[in-house]
């Protein structure tokens, strides 16, 4: 199993899980430089209404959609295969 060590102030964001986008989206948390990513309770019932939820708690880090939407698809390429962190 992989350790990871979150820096002194991560950047991270929310995120859809686009896994199956015609499905109810679990929300995650990504960081920078870190694949994979840790699963949350949050859900929503389509992944436009997903992104729109992610928009709003990014707005609060900061965040709008592009640079979320950046951020995520680097944690998803540094990430393939990777499974949730722990």
């Amino acid at each position: 199993m992989a350790t990871h060590e979150l820096p002194e102030e991560p950047v991270f964001a929310f995120a859809p899980e686009y896994d199956l986008p015609d499905q109810p989206q679990q929300i995650r948390i990504v960081f920078e430089g870190m694949g994979g990513y840790i699963p949350t309770a949050l859900v929503a019932l389509s992944l436009a209404d997903a992104e729109r939820l992610c928009d709003r708690l990014n707005r609060r880090l900061g965040l709008d959609r592009e640079a979320w939407s950046r951020l995520v698809a680097r944690s998803m390429a540094a990430g393939r295969g990777d499974a949730p962190l722990h």
